[in-house]
């Protein structure tokens, strides 16, 4: 039979065993933080503020679609008795334009155009009913575009609708019945030239998209 004093030793030992495996098992909390510490960075609450990594970025507009329209003033004058095919004439954009809350093109952007046609009003000759000669204005007549906007420096060319006019009134083409001759004569000489002057407002419009970059 064990003595006194081992019975006491095998207390003793199974006291610091115990002790032993009390002290290396890791408390319940600590065990919990260690885990959340361990957690993948996908199983974690997204944030409210900051770029997700899986967000696409949107690149702002920097195109012009067809059909965008651009309102200019002259800045010099045009005039069937003057212009030429082939001329350029100075304008600047009157509006802003504006493509999804974008101003792509700011108001006062300098702007160039051509002439395309242009033809002065002439004398011809023509016959009347009573096979007499009569003189006649034939009126001139005008078609322009615009060609380029100048952004910051930069130009970029662009395809516009164009613009044509023609001189001569209307009630020179179309005579009122019964029409006084003293009116329709005045009527013939006049508006026989089509003159645009500085200031004068235009629309034209893109005939093709554009990208300003």
């Amino acid at each position: 039979m064990p003595s006194h004093f081992d019975r006491i030793a095998i207390v003793i030992l199974i006291l610091t065993l115990s002790l032993l495996c009390a002290c290396g098992r890791p408390p319940a909390e600590n065990s919990s933080s260690s885990a959340d510490s361990q957690e993948l960075p996908f199983d974690r609450a997204p944030r409210t503020t900051g770029i997700s990594p899986s967000q696409s970025l949107v690149p702002s507009s920097t195109k012009l679609p067809e059909g965008t329209p651009i309102p200019v003033r002259l800045k010099s004058e045009l005039s069937t008795a003057s212009s030429h095919a082939g001329d350029t004439f100075d304008a600047i954009v009157d509006e802003s334009v504006v493509v999804d809350g974008q101003t792509l093109v700011a108001r006062g952007t300098p702007a160039i155009g051509r002439v395309l046609e242009a033809k002065p009003s002439a004398n011809s000759r023509r016959r009347s009913l009573e096979h007499s000669f009569e003189r006649s204005l034939e009126p001139g007549y005008l078609r322009i575009v615009l060609v380029s906007l100048n952004l910051g420096g930069r130009q970029v060319m662009i395809e516009t609708s164009s613009i044509f006019a023609k001189g001569g009134s209307r009630e020179e083409r179309n005579p009122a019945p019964g029409a006084p001759s003293g009116a329709t004569v005045k009527d013939k000489d006049r508006d026989r030239d089509i003159v645009f002057g500085i200031n004068r407002r235009l629309n034209f419009r893109l005939a093709q998209t554009v990208d300003l970059q």
